[in-house]
């Protein structure tokens, strides 16, 4: 393992280092202490020209024997820009690909604890370090009343840990891909594992299906759902969500203080596209309108094949609606006969426009529609745009990106005026 630590220029002061499992060790560097609290180190010690100057003699003197491999790198004093970007640079470059790391921020000077942070975050994704820890000998906080002076060295790693969540949030918040924060809190879920050979299987069995544990499947489930475009999954999976998720934030409090933070904005966010499974059998209507917000969701994202697949589908749903087959939303069969119909309609549409004589041989009658020709022209356009898209752009005449995308908006401003009982608020 690698240790990441840094000589400052202030006077250095015998000070017991105290560590959460009663360790400790008298030094006047708490590096020279961690030596002591982790065999096998390797050490790379961060030194201005000034701390080489006071203190790097006596430091090598106090761990050598401790740590087989240690070596000072020079830095400078970090008073500006250019500086801090030398020292970060040189941080990055002292660290290999996937070496397991433990970074020491006690006596770092002016901004280099905070570069230290963010170089361990760096690094984390980078170089794909294994982050063993990041600690800090609080000589502030110190016990005066005994000497020396006893320091308790806090562990701040799962403060680095906040941009794993960042991170997650952001993917979630921009794409909707909920799958980061999942493993996060897996691994909280992991970090309260009862040790099984002094825990009867009651308590075993509690852990296993805790809260926490069933929001980390369900928006791992959401997530696979919505990529893959299955609404009704998502739906239900989003319905789950809302239901555990404050009480898997109760639970977790401790143990997952961002995911608490966050929890506000999940709940917001699933909260239009939530609908059980129950539910949606149990009104097909109500399953329309949770479904057109998915749409309206998806196109938030970007994430226009997504939003133009399901447009194009709960077109149909809506038609079969219309024409009382509400209970055969899910059958194969009755959606063909659906999409038959209304496309029978496009074709007579296209016949009368170039005065064509087309035979009428309807599936369904879907004259009782609203509007009916000005759906049947939407649905064409959703099948032509749809069909553009999974031909990737290869045929002639293919749609630019920039055109899609503002075609999807035109026909989604169509969609989005449907009422799922039949009538059309506007326009159609």
């Amino acid at each position: 393992m690698k240790a990441i630590t840094f000589l400052g220029a202030a006077t250095a002061y015998e000070t017991t280092y105290v560590l959460a499992n009663e360790r400790e060790h008298t030094a006047p560097f708490f590096g020279a202490a961690l030596a002591r609290f982790i065999p096998d180190l390797t050490m790379r010690v961060f030194v201005t020209e000034k701390a080489k100057e006071m203190h790097l003699d006596r430091f090598l003197s106090l761990v050598e024997d401790y740590v087989a491999d240690v070596q000072p790198v020079d830095i400078p004093d970090g008073g500006n820009d250019a500086d801090l970007w030398r020292i970060f640079q040189a941080v990055v470059d002292a660290v290999e690909p996937e070496e397991a790391v433990v970074f020491d921020i006690t006596h770092g000077f002016r901004s280099l604890p905070f570069l230290s942070f963010l170089a361990a975050a760096y690094l984390r994704v980078v170089k794909k370090i294994r982050l063993e820890a990041v600690l800090y000998g609080n000589f502030e906080a110190r016990d005066q009343s005994v000497t020396p002076h006893r320091a308790p060295v806090i562990d701040l790693t799962r403060f680095v840990e906040l941009f794993d969540w960042m991170v997650g949030a952001d993917r979630f918040v921009r794409f909707g891909d909920a799958r980061d924060l999942a493993q996060l809190l897996n691994a909280q879920h992991e970090r309260i594992k009862p040790d099984p050979h002094a825990t009867d299987k009651r308590a075993m069995s509690a852990w296993g299906n805790s809260p926490l544990k069933h929001t980390a499947n369900n928006l791992t489930r959401a997530s696979r759902a919505l990529r893959v475009v299955r609404p009704a999954e998502a739906m239900d999976a989003s319905k789950r969500i809302r239901t555990q998720l404050p009480e898997a934030v109760q639970s977790s409090q401790e143990l997952a203080r961002p995911f608490a933070l966050l929890s506000q904005h999940l709940l917001d966010s699933f909260a239009p596209i939530a609908l059980s499974e129950a539910e949606q059998k149990r009104d097909p209507r109500r399953t329309l309108v949770v479904e057109r917000e998915l749409i309206a969701w998806y196109l938030e994202r970007n994430q226009t094949f997504q939003a133009v697949a399901l447009a194009r589908e709960w077109l149909i749903s809506w038609m079969m609606v219309q024409v009382g087959m509400a209970e055969q939303l899910m059958d194969k069969d009755a959606r063909l006969r659906a999409e038959r119909s209304i496309g029978q309609r496009v074709q007579r549409l296209k016949a009368k426009a170039s005065e064509e004589r087309q035979e009428e041989d309807y599936v369904l009658d879907v004259s009782a529609i609203p509007n009916v020709d000005e759906v049947a022209q939407l649905f064409n356009q959703l099948g032509e745009l749809r069909n553009d898209l999974m031909h990737a752009g290869k045929r002639k005449g293919a749609l630019t990106a920039e055109t899609v995308e503002n075609k999807v908006q035109t026909l989604w401003s169509q969609l989005r005026v449907l009422i799922p009982g039949g009538e059309t608020s506007t326009g159609l």
